[in-house]
Formats: structure tokens, sequence, C-alpha cells
């Protein structure tokens, strides 16, 4: 098993990014440490994915590991 496949995978949908989104993705990066974060097509609509990408990792006071496709992964700053 890849460690890719282990990391835990949120979505941002055609709501985008959200307070609910924020605190569930802190939540989440309390517990696990690390997350991907998938875009989904809906919430591509007014933003590009690099810029989703660092907004949600500004928002969530975390570090933005990889941005890949529509895909990224943030980790939890040590």
């Amino acid at each position: 098993m890849k460690i890719e496949e282990k990391i835990n995978t949120i979505r941002i949908g055609k709501n985008g990014i959200t307070d609910e989104l924020i605190n569930e993705i802190k939540a989440q990066l309390n517990k696990h440490g690390v997350l991907r974060v998938r875009i989904l097509r809906a919430a591509r609509i007014s933003k590009d994915r690099f810029s989703i990408a660092e907004e949600v990792s500004r928002l969530a006071d975390a570090e933005l590991v990889l941005v890949r496709g529509n895909t990224f992964i943030v980790q939890k700053y040590n």
C-alpha cells in the first residue's frame, strides 16, 4: 500500500471554500497531520486550482505540499 492511499481526502464542491470546510480541514489536520483535498469541477468556476489551494492552505494554517491536477496535499505546520 502506498503512502498516498492512506491519506484522508476532503472534496471542495459547488459551495466552494466555506467556514465549515476550513474547520473540517483543520480538524483532520490536527488528527492526521496531512490531508489530500480534491477540487471538483463545480468549485473551479470562479478561481483556478492554484489559487484555491493557496487560499485553503492559508485559511487552514497549513503548509501546501503539492498541487497535482485537481488535487492538492496540505500538512500541518510543525
